[in-house]
């Protein structure tokens, strides 16, 4: 071959076609069947071999902090206001004075209407006495009862109206804002304080209606608030809808959660975790066999003496451990400690198995 170009031109091709096979094998240590770098050191790991459980599932759901009681208290007589009896912001009880509206006239009336009452009564009982004797007829003893009757009922609707100048808490909880001040005068209907009952707090949230075998009233639940994601509250199950909502096709939900620090807010959003009646089959390994990457959830399974890097969907977690639905049956060997010096087809060798210590033959035997 004397034509030097031909000769230099056959001798390129040959090292580009030796590169291209250099490069075929390195690329199939990294993802083919044998390990990555010929040679590559055994890592020693730990590993775990995933088992069968029987879990009651942890249903997780979204809602919102709510109130069993709730109301914006507001004028139902016109006038000044001439006294408040509560600071913004603070807890009160069931029947204590809130504010008081211009009320002279109507203690005026009531006096009156008292000193009526009394004298129809007493009229009544000397009718009633004189009547024994056979002297006045029974209807006038009918009349002077009437007028005592009449009398009562003036006093009883005086004492009502009155309430409504004296503004009391309905129920137990806290107040918000001040609407009001000495002095204004308020229109009926205008708003005074919003009171809130915050303990127990409401929890209100939907599951999906394939969850339905799985809730029932008291059932147990826990709650982490918006407003601290440090801390969770047991509460319980107190209500379930009558009715799947046919849009969204999940059941709403209230749960009632014991609030004595007042931590828990209305309106607060809620991540709520539910826990179910019911057992479920799943396969079980520790949290730590668990790597993330661009593809989701992995783990790194022995097969051969050799890590298999396979992708998982994880179910849910319970403590240290997470339940997988697919990519794992039961028995498969997974590596549980050492996992960051790992990749898709490393020989490895356990150290440990399921907490048992493992020789070199029992490497060489079973891996």
């Amino acid at each position: 071959m004397s034509n030097p170009v031909l000769r230099k031109r056959i001798i390129q091709m040959a090292i580009a076609a030796l590169l291209l096979i250099a490069l075929y094998f390195i690329i199939k240590g990294f993802t083919g069947g044998k390990p990555a770098v010929a040679g590559a050191p055994a890592q020693i790991v730990n590993a775990v071999t995933a088992r069968a459980d029987s879990w009651h599932v942890q249903i997780q759901a979204t809602g919102s902090i709510n109130t069993f009681k709730g109301a914006m208290l507001k004028a139902q007589v016109p006038g000044p206001v001439t006294q408040i009896y509560f600071e913004s912001g603070t807890m009160v009880k069931q029947g204590d004075k809130l504010i008081q509206i211009y009320p002279d006239v109507l203690n005026a009336q009531l006096l009156s209407d008292q000193a009526q009452l009394q004298f129809a009564k007493v009229t009544y009982q000397r009718y009633s006495d004189l009547y024994k004797k056979n002297a006045v007829s029974k209807q006038s003893l009918d009349d002077a009862y009437s007028k005592w009757q009449e009398a009562a009922a003036a006093v009883q609707n005086t004492e009502a109206v009155l309430r409504q100048y004296n503004v009391t808490a309905p129920f137990s909880g806290m107040v918000g804002l001040r609407q009001v001040s000495v002095g204004q005068y308020l229109n009926v209907g205008a708003s005074i304080v919003n009171l809130q009952q915050i303990d127990p707090i409401r929890v209100d949230f939907s599951v999906p209606d394939i969850y339905v075998d799985d809730i029932a009233l008291g059932q147990k639940l826990s709650v982490v608030s918006s407003s601290n994601q440090d801390k969770k509250y047991a509460g319980q199950v107190t209500a379930i809808d009558s009715a799947v909502d046919v849009n969204s096709r999940s059941i709403a939900l209230w749960g009632s959660v014991p609030n004595t620090e007042h931590s828990l807010l209305p309106g607060s959003y809620a991540l709520v975790t539910l826990y179910s009646l019911k057992t479920h089959p799943v396969i079980v390994i520790p949290q730590t066999a668990l790597s993330y990457d661009s593809t989701g959830t992995v783990v790194y399974k022995v097969v051969g003496g050799i890590a298999r890097k396979t992708n998982v969907t994880l179910g849910f977690r319970q403590g240290n451990e997470a339940s997988i639905s697919e990519g794992l049956a039961v028995g498969d060997e997974v590596v549980s400690d050492g996992i960051i010096k790992l990749y898709d087809g490393i020989p490895i060798k356990i150290a440990a198995l399921d907490g048992k210590i493992l020789s070199i033959n029992d490497n060489t035997s079973t891996h």
